[in-house]
């Protein structure tokens, strides 16, 4: 079960104890947090709904202005809990910028490459395969990100060093410009999920076209 899967079963079932769902929350402390907030959103929903005037000297007026109190809550929560359900596409630019400023250590200008066969383990994990000589790779790590495993490549070109998250299980989306934080790129639509080009004035659009080619899904 990836991510998105989760939360959209947690969206209609916050208390969820569907085994693949409690399985996928222990290794993934942000599907954890966001079944949290689902939760708790649930309850102040439900304790709106179960505003009440008081039952003593209750007159009809005072009934319908609490039915109006309540009505107005839980719109409130309803759309507090909307914005809330887009903020995931909303921060894909800016969880891969933190997850390449983690392994800044990474981003050097560099002649060496990666072991081939290393690369290609790296690559395996998600299906996934490179032409050999298409691109040369200096770096090359399996990585959590958004709940999942995903190869994190550096690609070395002319004009400096650029990574790549492939993150194959993502929601289909068109392709995202991302200039936040000194990090230039694009989110590229790819045949599984999406590609993640970033570098640091550097452009990246020629390795975006290279990796879109190159891999073999």
């Amino acid at each position: 079960m990836n991510c998105e899967e989760l939360r959209t079963i947690l969206g209609a079932e916050p208390d969820s104890t569907n085994p693949d769902v409690l399985k996928h929350i222990e290794t993934c402390p942000e599907c954890a947090s966001y079944r949290q907030q689902m939760q708790a959103m649930d309850r102040l929903i439900y304790r709106a709904l179960a505003v009440d005037a008081p039952a003593e000297k209750r007159a009809p007026q005072q009934s319908r202005v609490w039915r109006m109190a309540a009505s107005v809550l839980v719109a409130v929560f309803i759309g507090a809990m909307s914005l809330w359900l887009l903020t995931p596409r909303q921060s894909f630019a800016a969880e891969a910028i933190a997850h390449v400023q983690h392994e800044q250590f990474s981003l050097v200008r560099t002649s060496e490459t990666v072991d081939q066969q290393a690369l290609e383990k790296v690559l395996a994990a998600n299906r996934l395969k490179l032409k050999p000589g298409a691109a040369r790779v200096s770096y090359a790590r399996s990585c959590p990100f958004r709940g999942q495993r995903v190869p994190h490549l550096v690609v070395q070109t002319e004009q400096g060093p650029v990574t790549a998250l492939v993150v194959t299980d993502a929601p289909t989306q068109g392709r995202e410009h991302i200039d936040e934080k000194g990090f230039q790129g694009e989110i590229i639509p790819a045949p599984r999920g999406v590609i993640v080009v970033l570098g640091q004035n550097v452009p990246v659009d020629a390795v975006a076209k290279t990796l879109l080619s190159a891999l073999e899904y």
